[in-house]
């Protein structure tokens, strides 16, 4: 997205990797995100969550964000830690089904100043009148353990604010539709 540089995130700069290319985000969830000030936003209280089906785990979340200021740009990973917190998982109560999970993830503390130097990077080129963009995209690698269902619906929710609740990113994205070939189910790895 382009900054004059106010750090709003858009819908189409969150993604869930490779498992939701090609998504459609909620128009209520598009509402929230333009809203959302990643200034004023602390990073501590970032959650993300996925909904999967029984037969797949999470291996590794990992967090993006790319700063681009002319032809200067910097990027930063971030692994994220599971959730360990199971009340913060009350908002998605009524979202799981038979025959799926959720998993949670937050920010680690020990990366939570370096996402902090990130936003202070964006303030110093904010201050000096320079316009550049921001994404912010989240890559989820995942396992097998046994088959799949015939649709493998994958449904990615975000967290912004520590008294907020979940809202839903994607919804009942088709794994056997929805995604690139690589990303297809089959070409998910068994669980070790």
């Amino acid at each position: 997205m382009r900054f004059p540089v106010s750090f709003k995130l858009v819908a189409a700069a969150i993604v869930l990797g490779a498992l939701t290319a090609c998504s459609s985000v909620p128009v209520t969830s598009m509402l929230k995100l333009a809203r959302t000030d990643l200034s004023a936003t602390d990073p501590a209280a970032l959650r993300i969550a996925v909904r999967l089906p029984h037969g797949l785990r999470p291996r590794r979340v990992t967090l993006r964000v790319t700063v681009a200021v002319g032809a200067e740009k910097t990027e930063q990973a971030f692994v994220l830690a599971d959730l360990d917190d199971p009340g913060e998982l009350l908002s998605l109560a009524g979202e799981v089904t038979n025959d799926t999970k959720i998993y949670a993830f937050r920010m680690a503390p020990e990366d939570v100043p370096r996402l902090l130097a990130v936003r202070d990077q964006m303030g110093a080129h904010k201050a000096k009148g320079e316009r550049g963009s921001l994404t912010i995209g989240v890559g989820a690698e995942a396992c097998r353990i046994g088959t799949l269902p015939a649709k493998t619906l994958v449904t990615t929710y975000l967290k912004t604010e520590r008294t907020g609740d979940f809202f839903p990113l994607t919804r009942d994205v088709d794994l056997r539709k929805d995604v690139p070939k690589e990303a297809a189910p089959e070409r998910i790895p068994l669980c070790g």
